[in-house]
């Protein structure tokens, strides 16, 4: 009986040691806990890559891009350099960006906290050769909304000193390479490959939405929410009969970790569309993809007015309260969505929202860069 006691008391002891392993496991994981919590994929890019890659021409603004990669990553000292840099092949690293702030999906890369004052100017000179005047200006409004937070809040590490910059593979003229920067409700990643760039998945957005910056108040997708109210209102009762789905706005369909999730197109589509209603419809699309360099943006909108005919506006939610409705731009190569997350009768002021851009056929440039 005695031993019958014993041996159960260490089976007891293990199960304890187990479950103990597990949950302080679980809470150790904070990527787990978000996943759990809020039923977000926080899973690993699953992008096998090539084993090799043929050398590929650069444009001029791929080797100024390259140049002001190589001054800002040249000021870095070995610790830093160290943090900033990762393998090229480095999937659980691609998919370190969130609308969650730092802490419950810690980001990997160099913190630009830790930048002195000439290190973060040559940062802010690379992100302006990669974005266009329009791109720079939302991330300087997103850095000012971060601003708002408590650095001190339990439930999530927030400031702008918590936004990060990392590039995977060495910057190249001909070789891919990949750029990361952002933090909470931003996440810029771009995968350069000779003259092709690509700047699929990006996350903008925003919380809050309304600033106060450089002496105005300023609502920080103002552009975009009137050019998308201006699309609707341009739709004849039959076509809206096609381009609003339900009546109250819905959440990302390819938000963090969604890499390979495909969406069936519903809406509108743009050959049922007058020429007047397809140049708002081009023009609710440039919000977005302006944020982009003049030249890899005009590459884009090539690929845009091409797949117009094939491109679908759908609609979820109120009509008649801008900002406050889900839409949905899907073509073959270009995905908009742009998710509000307040109901309308919280506030008069749209407070909180998601704003994603892919193109699910070259997802991290995997039509240059994977496996075949």
């Amino acid at each position: 009986m005695k031993r019958i006691l014993i041996f159960t008391g260490i089976i007891c002891m293990a199960a304890a040691v187990l479950l103990g392993g597990v949950v302080g496991g679980f809470f150790l994981n904070p990527r787990l806990i978000t996943s759990v919590a809020f039923g977000v994929n926080t899973a690993p890019v699953e992008l096998p890559l090539r084993d090799s890659f043929k050398d590929r021409a650069p444009d001029a603004k791929t080797s100024a891009i390259v140049s002001a990669a190589d001054a800002f990553l040249g000021s870095l000292d070995t610790t830093q350099r160290d943090a900033a840099t990762y393998a090229f092949s480095d999937n659980e690293q691609r998919s370190k960006w969130s609308n969650f702030p730092e802490g419950m999906i810690p980001r990997g890369g160099l913190r630009i906290g830790t930048l002195s004052e000439q290190q973060y100017a040559l940062m802010d000179a690379l992100i302006a050769e990669f974005m266009s005047e329009d791109g720079v200006r939302n991330i300087d409004y997103q850095l000012a909304a971060e601003r708002t937070f408590p650095t001190d809040d339990p439930f999530g590490e927030y400031g702008v000193d918590k936004f990060y910059v990392a590039f995977l593979g060495e910057p190249s003229e001909t070789q891919p390479w990949m750029f990361q920067f952002g933090g909470h409700h931003l996440g810029i990643n771009v995968t350069v490959y000779g003259a092709d760039v690509t700047f699929s998945p990006m996350l903008t957005g925003g919380q809050p939405l309304y600033i106060d910056y450089e002496g105005k108040r300023v609502f920080i997708i103002q552009d975009e929410v009137d050019a998308a109210q201006a699309v609707l209102e341009s739709l004849t009762d039959l076509q809206k009969a096609d381009a609003v789905r339900g009546d109250a706005a819905i959440n990302l369909l390819l938000g963090p970790g969604e890499y390979g999730t495909v969406v069936a197109p519903e809406g509108v589509k743009g050959s049922d569309l007058s020429p007047e209603q397809k140049n708002l419809l081009i023009s609710l699309i440039q919000t977005r993809l302006g944020f982009i360099n003049d030249n890899d943006n005009a590459a884009k909108i090539q690929t845009v007015m091409a797949e117009l005919d094939d491109t679908y506006f759908g609609w979820w939610g109120p009509q008649d309260a801008p900002g406050f409705a889900y839409y949905r731009i899907t073509a073959p190569s270009t995905v908009i969505e742009y998710a509000p997350q307040d109901a309308l009768a919280e506030s008069p002021e749209q407070e909180h929202a998601h704003s994603m851009y892919r193109n699910p056929s070259n997802d991290y440039g995997a039509a240059w860069i994977g496996a075949k």
